[in-house]
């Protein structure tokens, strides 16, 4: 008889619409609904890092086990985002590359600068996916072509990867003499 009253109980209790999830406090709601806002407008970074900060601060309530599914979601996105980027900023570093070989060709020495390839070798100056441009330098034994990526500086990885390609030759840090 107990067990059956436990049972019915049980099933009362489930029936109700009473959810074992915690509270959802307010906040929880709103910094959810702050990372949707960032995400729509396409900066991943900052949506990520809310819904990380919503998913470890209310684990067990609503808001919380939606977050953790958002942030496993987007974070696969935005890493095959970061791939693409990369594969683009390493294309027109190579097609840089190429317009100065065929300078080379055509003239038997390296050009002065990027804009002695336009328009012939290309039509205007290359620039990475960001807009920073994929920079040329003649040297003394050759050339060196170079995008340094989101943040337009030496070093870096994911959206900050750095492209080297010197004297026709990929090379992850250039001799420059």
């Amino acid at each position: 008889m107990k067990k059956l009253l436990l049972l019915f109980a049980a099933t009362i209790f489930l029936l109700s619409g009473v959810s074992c999830e915690k509270k959802e406090p307010p906040k929880a709601a709103l910094i959810l609904k702050k990372a949707d806002y960032f995400y729509e407008k396409g900066d991943f970074r900052k949506a990520l890092l809310l819904y990380k900060h919503v998913m470890e601060a209310y684990p067990e309530t609503k808001s919380g086990k939606i977050a953790a599914e958002n942030y496993v979601r987007y974070s696969q996105m935005l890493q095959s985002e970061i791939e693409a980027n990369k594969k683009i900023n390493f294309d027109r570093t190579k097609k840089l590359a190429r317009a100065v070989e065929l300078y080379y060709r055509d003239h038997r020495r390296y050009p002065n600068s990027v804009t002695d390839l336009i328009p012939k070798y290309i039509p205007k100056k290359i620039v990475d996916v960001w807009g920073n441009p994929i920079v040329y330098k003649k040297t003394k034994d050759g050339y060196v072509v170079a995008c340094f990526g989101k943040d337009g500086i030496i070093g870096g990885i994911d959206e900050d990867t750095d492209f080297f390609i010197q004297n026709g030759e990929v090379v992850t840090t250039p001799e420059i003499k």
